[in-house]
């Protein structure tokens, strides 16, 4: 995988087989928040993307971001690889 953006598709394209609602997402005048937001039957997951290269890192604002999410409850995963990307799919399809 040679990029954020080549896993951000092939995510987009697991959801999409497995039928998960799939969106990415701006949260307009803020930053830090997660790059997608997938949902299937009332579960939800916000996915952030780092480079598969291994060189991305999560900012200060992205960490503390993250760390609100899941105090509401929210399931946030942070991914650089396929695998994130199948275990993310496989957690939402499972249920």
């Amino acid at each position: 995988m040679a990029s954020e953006r080549d896993l951000q598709h092939y995510l987009m394209m697991l959801a999409d087989a497995r039928d998960i609602f799939c969106r990415k997402v701006q949260a307009v005048g803020h930053t830090g928040f997660p790059d997608l937001f997938l949902a299937r039957m009332g579960r939800v997951a916000l996915v952030e993307l780092k480079s598969p290269t291994g060189k991305g890192r999560l900012s200060r604002k992205q960490e503390r971001e993250i760390e609100r999410l899941r105090g509401e409850g929210i399931n946030v995963y942070v991914i650089d690889s396929k695998e994130g990307a199948e275990k993310v799919i496989k957690n939402l399809a499972d249920a």
